[in-house]
Protein backbone atom coordinates (compact mmCIF):
# COMPACT_ATOMS: atom_id res chain seq x y z
CA UNK A 1 0.00 0.00 0.00
CA UNK A 2 0.99 3.47 -0.57
CA UNK A 3 0.50 4.83 2.74
CA UNK A 4 2.48 2.09 4.66
CA UNK A 5 5.49 3.86 2.27
CA UNK A 6 4.69 7.15 2.84
CA UNK A 7 4.33 6.13 6.65
CA UNK A 8 7.97 4.48 6.31
CA UNK A 9 9.11 7.27 4.90
CA UNK A 10 8.12 9.80 7.68
CA UNK A 11 9.25 7.37 10.69
CA UNK A 12 12.61 6.98 9.07
CA UNK A 13 12.71 11.56 8.43
CA UNK A 14 11.67 11.79 12.17
CA UNK A 15 14.12 8.87 13.76
CA UNK A 16 16.89 11.03 11.01
CA UNK A 17 16.21 14.40 12.26
CA UNK A 18 15.97 13.59 16.22
CA UNK A 19 19.55 11.65 15.70
CA UNK A 20 20.81 14.79 13.84
CA UNK A 21 19.55 17.09 17.24
CA UNK A 22 20.91 14.96 19.53
CA UNK A 23 24.00 15.50 17.59
CA UNK A 24 23.85 19.03 17.29
CA UNK A 25 23.49 19.32 21.57
CA UNK A 26 26.33 17.00 21.30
Amino acid sequence: RIENTTNRQVTFCKRRNGLLKKAYEL
